[in-house]
C-alpha cells in the first residue's frame, strides 16, 4: 500500500517537487524578506490594478481558500506592502490593495525571481519546464471540478 502511494500518487509528488522548487525561490528571495508563498499575493494584486481585489476574487486568483489567504495577507499588511480596506460598494466586503511599498518590493524581488527561474530552467531544461507549466495549468484547472 505505502509503496503504491509513494510511486503512483501525483499529489505526493507535487508536494515533494513544490518543496524543492519553493526552496530555490525562497533562497533567492531571502534578501527581500519575502517568501515564495507571499509572492503570488503581491503579483495578483499588481495584476488587479489600483482598485485592488475583493478578498474572494484574490483568493480565486491565487488558488487559496479565504482562511489561508487571510493568514498570508496579515504579515504583508503589517509590513506595509498591502492594505485591506472596506469595499466602497459594500461595507461588509473587504478589498485588498497593493501599496507603493508593495510595488517597490515586487520591483526588488523581480531580478531575484529571475535568478530562481534561471536555476529551475537550467535544472529542468526549457522544453521540460514549458511542458511542466502546461501540465500544472491543467492541474489547477481541476479546481473547477474538485
Amino acid at each position: 500500500m505505502a509503496r503504491r502511494i509513494a510511486t503512483e500518487c501525483p499529489g505526493l509528488r507535487l508536494r515533494q517537487a513544490s518543496r524543492v522548487v519553493a526552496k530555490i525561490y525562497d533562497d533567492e528571495l531571502r534578501p527581500t524578506g519575502l517568501q515564495l508563498s507571499q509572492l503570488p499575493v503581491l503579483v495578483a494584486l499588481a495584476l488587479f490594478g489600483e482598485s485592488g481585489a475583493p478578498m474572494n476574487a484574490l483568493a480565486r486568483a491565487v488558488v487559496m481558500d479565504r482562511t489561508t489567504l487571510t493568514r498570508n495577507v496579515r504579515p504583508l499588511e503589517k509590513a506595509g506592502f498591502l492594505r485591506v480596506a472596506r469595499s466602497p460598494d459594500d461595507a461588509r466586503a473587504r478589498v485588498v490593495l497593493l501599496t507603493r511599498a508593495g510595488e517597490r518590493k515586487l520591483e526588488e524581488a523581480f531580478p531575484l525571481w529571475e535568478s530562481g527561474m534561471k536555476r529551475v530552467r537550467a535544472a529542468m531544461g526549457t522544453t521540460a519546464l514549458a511542458a511542466l507549466h502546461e501540465r500544472l495549468g491543467d492541474a489547477i484547472a481541476m479546481r473547477e471540478t474538485a
